[in-house]
């Protein structure tokens, strides 16, 4: 995420790419990263356990409001590898998911010698911007299978509507669910979307022009306004 988030959406650098260009952007990056850098400075990290079920966000790691909606920003999308050793993390490299080049398990540092279930682990994430005004930047990742699931699932749901120029950006909360496995309980995060908007509409909301109320009804911005973003 080379660009501050809130630059990328409320300053309305728009379009950044066609829906067609977003959808095989996508694709390329989906292939590359056998997916069905830095972030900026400022995003506030969430994590997830699958044991507890809680989202930690930020150093502090409070809590987060489940009823909060967040914008999903596809541009952001990240791929990358995480190291675990005596269950933290002892090595990270991440790139866009539009990079192209992923970094091979062959060029990681080894931080052996390793216990069972400790390594390199592939890892997905992508960033959002909070919708309850403060425009906080949050970032995800997560290399637990469920999760990059949850994260391809979406993915897949945002390149289908491109090509199909439908409404491409997701409004979603950061949701869970409970299942078992081999015995035992554990939670997976899920991303459940609200409404589906234009980054247009977007743009105008976190201008202050737009509402909740009309971001979430796909309220479509006027020519005057759709002028003024190009401007």
């Amino acid at each position: 995420m080379s660009n501050a988030l809130t630059s990328f959406i409320s300053k309305a650098n728009v379009p950044v790419l066609s829906d067609t260009a977003l959808a095989d952007a996508i694709e390329q990056g989906q292939q590359a990263n056998n997916a069905a850098g830095r972030d900026s400075s400022g995003a506030q990290y969430l994590s997830f356990s699958g044991k507890t079920g809680i989202y930690a966000l930020g150093q502090e790691k409070g809590e987060i409001d489940p009823d909060a909606m967040y914008l999903f920003e596809p541009m952001s999308l990240l791929a990358g590898w995480i190291c675990w050793k005596n269950s933290k993390p002892v090595g990270r490299t991440e790139w866009s998911f539009y990079s192209g080049n992923p970094v091979k398990a062959s060029e990681l540092e080894d931080h052996g010698p390793y216990d069972e279930g400790d390594g390199w682990k592939e890892l997905l994430g992508f960033g959002c911007l909070a919708l309850d005004g403060t425009k906080a930047e949050i970032k995800f990742s997560s290399n637990a299978v469920s999760a990059k699931n949850s994260i391809t699932d979406l993915i897949e749901k945002v390149k289908v509507r491109s090509k199909a120029k439908e409404p491409a950006l997701p409004v979603f909360s950061f949701g869970k669910e409970k299942f078992e496995a081999q015995g035992k309980w554990n939670f997976k995060p899920t991303l459940p979307v609200e409404a589906w908007v234009t980054r247009e509409a977007s743009a105008l909301f976190f201008e202050g022009t737009f509402s909740m109320d009309d971001l979430l009804a796909g309220k479509k911005p006027t020519s005057a306004q759709l002028k003024k973003l190009a401007a």
